[in-house]
């Protein structure tokens, strides 16, 4: 069994450009599927149950938003997987904390990523979280 991927710094770093797109697209995926819920819900005090019957007059538009919503989750979900294919462990999608597996005085811990910093600053033993980063 292959173990995680494990980080230097200098590597961990490299990987900053794509979580910030990455959170750049979660950002942006998050909106449409709000507006899209926002819609839907509407939709469905209006009509209740009734908007799933075909004479429906807004039948067609929330099968549409059902259809809108499963794809933009999907995309949402892809984005996530291909930060976890990378060995990126997402500890908060909306803050943008990140983690990566790195080997410190002979013991596997955490570089901890949180969006906005310009590199890894942090590093926290795996059993922890957030509140017990410790500067590089």
């Amino acid at each position: 069994m292959v173990g995680p991927r494990i980080y230097e710094v200098d590597e961990a770093n490299e990987l900053i450009l794509t979580f910030n797109e990455a959170f750049d697209e979660l950002d942006g995926l998050r909106v449409v599927i709000k507006a899209a819920k926002i819609k839907l819900n509407a939709l469905e005090m209006i009509w209740g149950q009734s908007l799933n019957s075909d004479e429906n007059p807004d039948h067609k538009e929330g099968a549409a938003l059902l259809e809108e919503l499963q794809k933009l989750e999907e995309k949402f979900t892809a984005v996530v997987h291909r930060l976890n294919e990378m060995g990126a462990t997402v500890k908060d999608l909306e803050k943008g904390l990140v983690d990566v597996y790195a080997v410190r005085e002979g013991r596997l811990i955490f570089l901890c990523w949180k969006r906005g910093e310009e590199a890894f600053e942090a590093w926290h033993h795996v059993d922890e979280g957030f509140a017990g980063r410790q500067g590089l």
